[in-house]
């Protein structure tokens, strides 16, 4: 597999995030008079999709390694 850079890799994760969201992957917005404000969730639904994205992510090492640093930097 070829190496893609840092800013190619955040452009093919955005762009399967679209896909997936127009094949119907992720859940309908709850209405805002069902939505908790301030609340990372608002049932197990929520839950469930917050811990797959937080899957996908990389850890602070990981990208250490493909020459990011934190922004801001802590």
């Amino acid at each position: 597999m070829p190496h893609v850079n840092p800013e190619g890799e955040q452009e093919q994760y955005v762009e399967k995030q679209i896909e997936e969201a127009r094949e119907g992957e992720y859940p309908n917005h709850k209405d805002l008079s069902i939505a908790q404000n301030g609340s990372m969730v608002n049932d197990m639904e929520d839950l469930k999709q917050l811990g797959e994205d937080m899957d996908e992510m990389h850890t602070n090492s990981e990208d250490k390694k493909q020459g990011l640093i934190s922004d801001p930097e802590q």
